[in-house]
């Protein structure tokens, strides 16, 4: 191979990791997100279920 093809392959092979390095991190943003979203889900659905589990407030 010659010194310019393979200078084109190594651009080119750095290019496809520096974007898939990107994507890796744009989908494990994604998730983080989608991962917060569901806990504060879960919090509000067991403070509903205790609220209607305990009764009515006790004086």
């Amino acid at each position: 191979m010659s010194a310019v093809a393979t200078d084109v392959l190594v651009w080119v092979v750095f290019a496809v990791l520096f974007v898939g390095a990107a994507l890796l991190v744009k989908v494990a943003a994604a998730l983080l997100v989608v991962l917060v979203v569901l806990a504060l889900l879960l919090g509000l659905v067991l403070r509903t279920v205790r609220r209607r589990r305990a009764g009515p407030p006790r004086r």
